[in-house]
Formats: structure tokens, sequence, C-alpha cells
């Protein structure tokens, strides 16, 4: 999978660092089927602030006041656009240190 969408990118000369590609392909694959990565896929997400990251956000923004859905902040996209620190990768923990003043 990393290939091919490497592949799409270098076809119009555009470089991406292979680990954002290789978070795409695991992203596209990590339901067990190929998931496309655009909007329609985008539509089964829960997270409105996810949805509004990618594109479409004044559509995504409409429907979701008309729908009353609400974003419980899960995923980095939604903690990235309210200003939370992401609670993954090197962001799942908190690491207290005593500090030493001599």
């Amino acid at each position: 999978m990393f290939q091919e969408i490497e592949s799409v990118f270098a076809a119009y000369g555009i470089q991406v660092d292979p680990h954002h590609l290789s978070l795409i392909a695991d992203y596209m694959t990590f339901e067990g089927v190929y998931k496309p990565f655009n909007r329609r896929a985008l539509e089964s997400n829960p997270s409105p602030l996810q949805k509004m990251s990618f594109e479409s956000t004044m559509n995504v923004v409409l429907s979701s006041v008309i729908n009353h859905n609400t974003d419980r902040l899960e995923s980095p996209s939604s903690q990235i656009v309210v200003g939370k620190n992401v609670t993954t990768g090197t962001g799942c923990f908190e690491l207290y240190t005593p500090v030493i003043m001599s």
C-alpha cells in the first residue's frame, strides 16, 4: 500500500516524508479492508472536528449544528484544532522528574 500511495504523489513531483505516507497507509488499511482517504470515507467518522480538518468545513459545521453532534476530542486532529496536547505517541503520558536545585 505504501508504494501505491508514494507513486500517486510522485506522479505530481511531490515528495512526502515516508513516516507520513506510512500513517496514511495504516489509516487506509487498519479495518482489514482498503478504505479510501477522502471526505466520503470520513463521513462515517464521529468526530466533526476531524472531518473539518480534512475539507468542506462549512458543510461539516452546518451538519453538526443541525444534528447536535458533539466531539469527544479523542482524535489527534480534533485535539490539535482546539489547542490540546495530542494524547498519542509521545503525548500519551506525562513524565515528571524531581528537579534538584543546587
